[in-house]
């Protein structure tokens, strides 16, 4: 339902005017139909650079997280789950299905967990469906993620919390990133590994499938 209403409004509004006092962004930036920024509050700070496409959600868990983009970022249709910061640079690709996620969502503690579980049915009932409108963020930990220049992450990707993505990397399609990745490589799998070592020097022509 939200995935309709989000393409319909855009298609009526388009993107610049829907979120006109949201998001500062720059020249020649196109957004696909799926594109969405998801906010209850109007501290978020959303800035895009020049000649991006971009069709992800953003949603922002934290009265004070951002979002920025370089330029020339393509990110297809995606979710940016973010309470404190996620960046991107520039010249980066991210395929459809990626999941960007900057925190824990919940403690490692069980007892703290099933006092989520009751804040989160009293909100649902009491607030419009906002069940996470009081929610004890105090015990969930929050760390920004970066995507350097050059990165290319591949479909059903997952990149948690705390990870740097490092310039002109790969990330192959249906990984989960937990660590950060260092420039010029190949990583794939559940947690993602090292494949293989890029030449920053070279340009490089290869059959390996992300």
């Amino acid at each position: 339902m939200r995935d309709l209403f989000d393409f319909i409004l855009n298609t009526i509004l388009g993107v610049r005017l829907r979120y006109r006092n949201k998001i500062m962004i720059g020249k020649g930036t196109n957004f696909l139909k799926s594109f969405a920024l998801i906010s209850k509050s109007n501290e978020n700070s959303v800035v895009i650079g020049n000649d991006c496409l971009l069709g992800t959600k953003l949603i922002a868990e934290g009265s004070n997280a951002y979002f920025k983009f370089g330029d020339r970022v393509y990110i297809g249709n995606s979710k940016l789950i973010c309470r404190t910061g996620i960046e991107f640079e520039s010249d980066i690709l991210v395929a459809w299905g990626v999941t960007f996620y900057d925190h824990d969502s919940h403690s490692l503690d069980y007892t703290l967990r099933q006092d989520d579980i009751k804040q989160q049915v009293y909100d649902f009932r009491n607030h419009k469906g906002n069940f996470i409108k009081n929610k004890n963020w105090s015990a969930v930990s929050t760390k920004p993620i970066k995507i350097c220049k050059n990165v290319w992450i591949g479909m059903n990707a997952v990149i948690l919390k705390g990870v740097t993505i490092g310039e002109g990397a790969i990330v192959g399609a249906c990984s989960v990133v937990t660590k950060d990745v260092p420039p010029f490589t190949i990583v794939a799998g559940n947690p993602a590994r090292e494949i293989k070592q890029l030449d920053p020097n070279s340009s490089y022509n290869s059959q390996f499938e992300v």
